[in-house]
């Protein structure tokens, strides 16, 4: 809550977390002073400009001072950090680990090309002839539902998680294909960032990934 936010940074924390618009909620208010913080670090920063926080984040940014260390982390490089970082950072040094489309040697590949109206039925196919835990990504949260109510109706146990369901209502969902109550997980990419579920032996992508 706000009121309990204020307090906290009336004792003058080193450290500040915080979501961009709530950020800005502080700096309006006053509760919030970022011109002399030495360091700014934008987490997920793909994601954050996925969802059209580049704005915000600008806002924040035109309130701090120059003489800043700013670092930024994210899975992809698409062109709008290229242009933010750009704009912001002093001769940037780019650290890369890993990387963003090179599969894992242990990993085997496979593609399928079907006509849209056909997908679902090569869906159903995939899913009988393999033994093993599966998670499958979609694009959309109303698609994951839709698919996983679908696939519970041919007769495959089946759950979604996606980013419009409560943290706890998600933990469970997690928690119940961890201990292998159902077969198949249905979701989007964002709600499923960080996974670690040992025993999915498939990984389906039945909308097409936007990156690599």
């Amino acid at each position: 809550s706000m009121p309990k936010q204020q307090q906290q940074l009336r004792m003058r924390p080193r450290i500040i977390v915080g979501t961009p618009g709530r950020v800005i909620d502080h700096l309006q208010r006053g509760s919030l002073m970022l011109h002399d913080a030495n360091y700014l670090v934008l987490d997920e920063t793909d994601r954050m400009l996925d969802m059209g926080f580049g704005i915000q984040i600008e806002k924040i940014i035109d309130q701090m001072s120059d003489k800043r260390q700013t670092l930024m982390f994210s899975a992809t490089m698409p062109a709008q950090i290229v242009k933010l970082s750009a704009r912001y950072l002093d001769k940037p040094e780019r650290v890369t680990v890993g990387s963003t489309s090179t599969p894992a040697k242990n990993i085997k590949q496979s593609q399928i090309q079907v006509a849209d109206a056909d997908k679902h039925g090569a869906l159903i196919e995939q899913l009988d002839s393999r033994q093993g835990s599966i998670i499958v990504f979609v694009k959309t949260k109303f698609g994951a539902d839709r698919l996983a109510t679908k696939l519970h109706k041919a007769g495959h146990e089946a759950d979604a998680i996606h980013g419009d369901l409560q943290q706890r209502r998600r933990d469970r969902v997690i928690q119940a294909f961890r201990d292998k109550q159902f077969r198949v997980l249905v979701a989007t990419d964002v709600a499923a960032r960080g996974l670690d579920i040992p025993h999915i032996e498939h990984v389906i992508n039945y909308d097409l990934p936007q990156v690599p």
